[in-house]
């Protein structure tokens, strides 16, 4: 499947989807938020895909939004730009709500939409130069795909009002800190790491690394009662899997043989 403002390859079950837009440093417009639900709608979700590694060609991961496209925007109504924000905001969904797990690579920067983006997925791996900013703010606009829903997941209420209301750019490091990225690596080893963690989660079960996060992201929203419950229910399935059975009895199998073999 070819897409016009992405580039995709696939490797023993990790699918490398890259921003595919250098020239405009990867920055959001209409056509890259279309491909990207239909990516992930339809690409990602395949019998094949384990993980999916999302990362950006060229210098930086993504400038933000095409400002271009973003002027144009202001001649709509109010009705018009509602509906131009929940088709922006499907793509981002479309990437949380993925039953399989989202590693971000960021190196140069993420800004703006582009680190909407990077929230919508599950781990964020950032090289050492890399820098964060989510300025809306300081265009007159709020952040409108998932920053101040997402966000404070993240990394807090407090330090989520910090960053958005201040519009503040931070370093690699910094984020790391706060724990908005999961680790920092040198820019030469970004990859190499990515590709290390897609391994170490695919070693796992794939149906019950997806019911994992889906637990987990819906759990937010509901009391600890109701999210146990929801755990309960996916156990209840898990366990009497043929996946289940199999792997507790090669497990066992294993653990035999090591006794034997003491």
């Amino acid at each position: 499947m070819e897409f016009e403002t992405l580039s995709l390859s696939e490797e023993t079950g990790i699918l490398h989807v890259r921003l595919n837009r250098p020239e405009k440093r990867n920055a959001i417009n209409r056509q890259i938020l279309l491909d990207l639900e239909r990516c992930f709608s339809e690409v990602a979700t395949g019998d094949s895909v384990g993980v999916v590694i999302l990362s950006g060609e060229g210098k930086a991961f993504s400038a933000g939004t095409d400002l271009n496209e973003l002027g144009g925007s202001s001649a709509v109504e109010g009705q018009g730009i509602r509906q131009l924000v929940r088709k922006a905001q499907k793509a981002y969904s479309a990437i949380e709500n993925l039953e399989k797990a989202v590693i971000a690579l960021i190196h140069g920067y993420a800004m703006g939409a582009g680190m909407e983006m990077v929230l919508a997925c599950d781990l964020r791996i950032a090289s050492e130069e890399a820098v964060f900013t989510i300025p809306e703010v300081d265009l007159g606009l709020v952040p409108d795909l998932g920053g101040s829903q997402r966000l404070p997941r993240i990394v807090g209420l407090a330090r989520a009002k910090e960053l958005i209301l201040t519009g503040k750019t931070i370093s690699a490091m910094e984020a790391e800190r706060i724990g908005l990225v999961n680790k920092v690596v040198p820019l030469e080893e970004l990859e190499k790491i990515g590709r290390e963690w897609a391994e170490e989660i695919m070693s796992n079960e794939p149906v019950a690394v997806g019911l994992a996060k889906k637990n987990i992201d819906m759990s937010f929203g509901q009391s600890v009662a109701d999210g146990l419950e929801l755990a309960g229910m996916a156990q209840s399935f898990l366990l009497t899997g043929d996946d289940f059975r199999r792997r507790i009895e090669a497990k066992i199998a294993q653990r035999n043989r090591s006794k034997q073999t003491a």
